[in-house]
């Protein structure tokens, strides 16, 4: 009794199996209900995966909600208020980064840079 096996490239069963990873991880990411801040920079995990930012501990408190604002410490009761400095909400992340008018030039400035790369 013959058997016929076609033989298969390992670079196909690699781009396969990663890409089988990939959609796993993305499933994943899209259902959890936690890792919201992080969802809010990167809507896919090849959005992430793509992207040229080193992470470092500062990068990463960002990403997770976690830095030092006056929201976050505030919800640990280590400073009475949360409100941000600019007076119109709390100082989270989110606000720090999509709305607060202290730093619409650096938000302005990096949304600039994202719109070159993406135009690459």
């Amino acid at each position: 009794m013959k058997h016929a096996f076609t033989k298969i490239p390992k670079s196909t069963l690699y781009k396969e199996a990663e890409e089988e990873a990939l959609q796993k991880w993305q499933n994943e990411w899209t259902t959890t209900p936690k890792a919201a801040a992080t969802r809010q920079y990167f809507h896919k995990v090849q959005d992430r995966l793509r992207s040229k930012i080193k992470l470092t501990p500062k990068m990463t408190a960002v990403l997770t909600g976690h830095g030092m604002t006056k929201a976050y410490l505030h919800r640990f009761h280590l400073r009475e208020e949360a409100t941000c400095s600019c007076g119109e909400e709390n100082q989270s992340m989110n606000h720090i980064l999509f709305h607060c008018p202290n730093t619409s030039g650096q938000r302005e400035t990096l949304n600039k840079a994202n719109r070159n790369l993406a135009s690459k």
